[in-house]
């Protein structure tokens, strides 16, 4: 967690704009919940720092059992296991796959806290945090729900399932159940049209692109190469030598 000082030369600029002074960003007790995570934290592990539980620098703790889903049942995590793997085009076995499904369910697990520390914000906290952040991803954070778009979303594309084919979708072929998913596939339903199935869709697409883009496999295909730098511009060594 940033000290106060940090957490300042994080937000200034944008407290500047909003018409803040120092005196009463100096004086405001910082809330739990607004900071964002040491850039510092790689470093002190390179260096040798201590890791201890809740510290700044901590280790990944290896599970020791098989995965239990935080927020969904067992039947619904399979279903987002499958949906997941429709999505990224792999077998639902594959590792990447069920890291960022384990990923979704634990973000959604802790979706009604922090929506709710958003909420608890003064008036004070929360315009630093729209000089900052911009006001949209603060009202997000406020009002949207996302374990009621997962619940009401799951419950739409069983149903839905059951009228189309009689049986549940975990049950279907997988070209009836991508079928399935690409019909509400950023599709805009009409006025009056329950449209479950489209927020989910939009929402569980944003959480499979945040999550591959951040795995592992997401990063070796992007040819992220982590804290190096090129001598110069890959492409055009003729220029620059």
């Amino acid at each position: 967690m940033s000290t106060r000082r940090q957490w300042l030369l994080q937000v200034g600029s944008g407290a500047v704009l909003a018409g803040w002074t120092d005196v009463d960003l100096a004086a405001a007790e910082l809330p739990p919940g607004v900071f964002e995570a040491s850039r510092e934290h790689l470093g002190h592990a390179l260096a040798g720092q201590p890791m201890a539980v809740d510290g700044e620098t901590e280790l990944v703790q290896i599970r020791g059992s098989a995965f239990q889903p935080a927020f969904l049942s067992r039947d619904e995590f399979q279903t987002l296991v499958r949906l997941t793997a429709l999505m990224l085009g792999e077998p639902p076995d594959t590792a990447v796959v069920r890291e960022i499904a384990e990923w979704i369910d634990l973000t959604a697990s802790e979706a009604a806290a922090i929506r709710t520390a958003a909420r608890s914000l003064s008036p004070a906290h929360r315009a630093v945090a729209v000089a900052y952040y911009s006001a949209e991803p603060v009202r997000t954070l406020e009002t949207f729900d996302a374990q009621k778009t997962m619940r009401d979303g799951l419950a739409w594309l069983d149903a839905e399932s059951r009228r189309r084919h009689g049986t549940a979708f975990a049950a279907l072929s997988e070209e009836a159940q991508r079928d399935l998913l690409e019909s509400i596939a950023d599709r805009q339903p009409a006025p009056g049209v329950d449209a479950a199935g489209t927020r989910f869709f939009i929402y569980l697409k944003g959480r499979v692109i945040n999550g591959f883009y951040t795995s592992r496999a997401g990063l070796n295909e992007l040819g992220y190469r982590g804290n190096a730098y090129y001598a110069s511009p890959p492409g055009c060594e003729h220029l620059y030598g």
